[in-house]
């Protein structure tokens, strides 16, 4: 799998997956992706800006044909994060993967991918806001390695659960990280009557 910064011909197909992404997790029963969170031209003109500023990025299989993408950017909606927060940070927005590779492994290259951007700018932390009510967004999260921080009640965009993810020095020390916290997962379920 190759990553690579996504172009303006690129966005149908961001389109695309959002559109079939709001399909399925409307039929479990989410609304996210809908026009509850962005409208649809709102959604258009963020990820057109995001593209225009190199800030979008594409996964692709070794045939060329896309499977993903993620923006990375220092920006958040105001309330999210303070700006302590956000002086060492990238934030992770609009990651969507298409429907036919989902379990691929497309999110964790996607989300390794932000974490090498963000080591390279001397960042030390991945944040992003995720749909407060999709607990299995949530989930998906910790197991990539990331710590809910906190939910911001009351903000104005229904994607108000915070979580970050330390930027290791390298690929390899985030993995060993991941296996020791998944280890001591087991050996404590293990120990348990």
């Amino acid at each position: 799998m190759k990553i690579r910064k996504a172009a303006i011909g690129d966005l149908p197909t961001i389109c695309k997956w959002r559109e079939e992404a709001a399909a399925w997790l409307h039929e479990q029963g989410s609304d996210q992706w809908s026009d509850s969170g962005l409208t649809r031209e709102v959604f258009i003109d963020r990820v057109t800006d995001s593209i225009r500023a190199g800030e979008t990025w594409i996964a692709e299989d070794d045939d060329g044909i896309s499977l993903g993408t993620i923006a990375v950017d220092l920006r958040s909606d105001p309330g999210l994060w303070s700006e302590e927060e956000l002086e060492n940070a990238f934030v992770v927005h609009r990651m969507i993967t298409d429907r036919s590779a989902v379990g691929c492994g497309v999110g964790t290259q996607l989300l390794d991918h932000a974490e090498r951007l963000a080591r390279r700018a001397g960042r030390k932390m991945l944040i992003l806001d995720a749909w407060s009510s999709n607990r299995g967004l949530h989930a998906y999260y910790e197991s990539q390695g990331f710590r809910h921080v906190r939910t911001v009640l009351g903000h104005y965009t229904p994607s108000a659960t915070l979580f970050e993810r330390l930027v290791t020095e390298t690929d390899r020390e985030r993995i060993y990280a991941l296996d020791s916290r998944r280890f001591m997962e087991i050996s404590q379920s293990s120990s348990s009557p």
